[in-house]
C-alpha cells in the first residue's frame, strides 16, 4: 500500500485537514480502516476505484508541525508514505537543518535523514503525467514491483481493467521517463558524496 499526502492545512492549532491519495492492493475495508484510526476525527471520501481512494481527513494535528512553524521551514507535497515509513523533501539552510533534526529527534526519535543535497532537485512535478504517476503508484500498491512480484502484469491489468498489452506499454513509457530524468551521479554511484 501507498499512501500520498497531496495538501495539508491546520484549521487551528489541533486540527490539520489532510488531502490524501490510497493506493491499495484491491478492495477491502480500507475507508473503514482509515475512520477507525485514533486521532482522525471525520473522513471525506471524494472518489474511489477498486485500488485507490482519495479523501480528506480531520485529524489531530502532528507533533511534528509545531516544529516545521518554529522554524519557518516546508515539507514538499506531495510526498508518500509506504510502509508506515514517509519520505519529506525539506528545503532550508544547513544550520536550519541541523536544528530541525535536532527538534526532531527531541519530538519523534524515530526521525532519520536519509540525505542532503547541495543543488536543486528536480522539478516537483517530475517527468510524469499525472496518469502515469497514478498508473507506477498503483503498480507498486498492488506489489507489481516486489522481488517476487506479488502480482502479475496479468492480474494487475485485470486489476485495472486494461488489456495487458496496453498495461505493458504504458509501465514501460514511465520507467523509460524515470531512467532518463535520473541523475547521472546517482547512476554512477556518486550521489551519496553529493
Amino acid at each position: 500500500m501507498a499512501v500520498v499526502i497531496l495538501s495539508r492545512h491546520d484549521l487551528d492549532a489541533r486540527w490539520s485537514l489532510t488531502e490524501v491519495r490510497m493506493h491499495v492492493p484491491g478492495p477491502g475495508p480500507w475507508m473503514d480502516e482509515v475512520r477507525a484510526l485514533p486521532l482522525v476525527k471525520e473522513v471525506e471520501l471524494l472518489s474511489s476505484d477498486p485500488s485507490t481512494y482519495h479523501f480528506r481527513a480531520v485529524h489531530r494535528t502532528s507533533v511534528i508541525v509545531p516544529i516545521f512553524r518554529e522554524l519557518q521551514l516546508e515539507r514538499r507535497f506531495p510526498f508518500t508514505i509506504r510502509g508506515g515509513e514517509a519520505s519529506w523533501v525539506v528545503v532550508a539552510s544547513e544550520a536550519k537543518l541541523r536544528r530541525l533534526i535536532d527538534r526532531l529527534r527531541q519530538r519523534a526519535p524515530a526521525v532519520a535523514l536519509e540525505s542532503v543535497r547541495h543543488t536543486e532537485l528536480h522539478q516537483p512535478s517530475g517527468p510524469l503525467t499525472p496518469r502515469q504517476a497514478d498508473l507506477l503508484h498503483r503498480a507498486i500498491a498492488a506489489g507489481y514491483f516486489e522481488i517476487p512480484r506479488k502480482v502479475s502484469l496479468t492480474e494487475l491489468a485485470q486489476t485495472l481493467g486494461v488489456a495487458a498489452s496496453t498495461l505493458s506499454e504504458g509501465l514501460a513509457i514511465v520507467e523509460k521517463k524515470l531512467v532518463e530524468h535520473w541523475p547521472d551521479d546517482a547512476l554512477t554511484g556518486d550521489a551519496a558524496a553529493s
